[in-house]
Formats: C-alpha cells, structure tokens, sequence
C-alpha cells in the first residue's frame, strides 16, 4: 500500500479490516472502521479503500444523515467519489509531471478505472486543481 495512503488511515485512526464480502467495501464510523473484500485485485482494492476514506475523512460523524434520505445518501457518495478520484488525479500528476489543464481526462478516467458515472467529479477536480 502506498504511503501517503497509510498516512492518511493513520491520521484519520481509522482500522482497515480485509476479509470475505458480499460488496467491495464499506465504512462503519462507529467503530471508525473500513472493511475491504479480499477478492478485490491491487487497484481495485485502492480505489475502494480511498473512497471508504473519503466517507472517513468526510463524514465520519455524520452516520445517520447518510440513511436520512436518498439526497443526502448521493451528497456523500458524491464526496466520497470526490476525496478518491482527487487523491488519484494529484498521484496522476506527479506520475506524469503534467500541467492538470493538459491532462486528457477520459484518459485518466481509463488508467484509474474510474466509471463514466463520475465523469462530472473528474472535470470538476481537474478545473479546480
């Protein structure tokens, strides 16, 4: 696992558990934990732990306004979507020692496996960078 991606669990205090799931992954704030299922490969293992981070960093005591409505539900996907394509593009960035207005996001979309979906996110943290 990449460093700064232990950094951030460490900073965070959050215990990431690896076992046999019936979904890729999922964060429980009360316990301040993130479960990951072992039949996921390296990057998609990654992209699912960086994404249950961002609901750690994000939202970690906002448990129950995530089950109050379909809204707020999407909201913090949305964000959650957001903190892991952001952490992604900034890696991109320093893989490629690229200028983010020159970065052809649909091809950045395609080497992180990033679904279609959040072709909206991948804009908005390439504008914003």
């Amino acid at each position: 696992m990449v460093a700064k991606i232990q950094d951030i669990i460490k900073e965070l205090g959050v215990v990431v558990l690896v076992g046999d799931l019936d979904v890729p992954g999922y964060y429980v704030p009360a316990i301040n934990a993130i479960f990951i299922d072992q039949k996921l490969d390296e990057a998609e293992h990654e992209v699912v732990l960086l994404h249950e981070l961002g609901h750690a960093a994000k939202q970690q005591n906002e448990a129950e306004l995530y089950k109050a409505t379909m809204t707020m539900k999407i909201k913090m996907e949305y964000g959650a979507n957001r903190f892991m394509i952001s952490y992604l593009f900034h890696r991109y960035l320093d893989a490629w020692d690229d200028d983010p207005k020159s970065v052809n996001y649909l091809d950045f979309m395609k080497q992180n496996d990033i679904p279609a979906r959040d072709e909206n996110i991948v804009k908005e943290v390439i504008l914003g960078y």
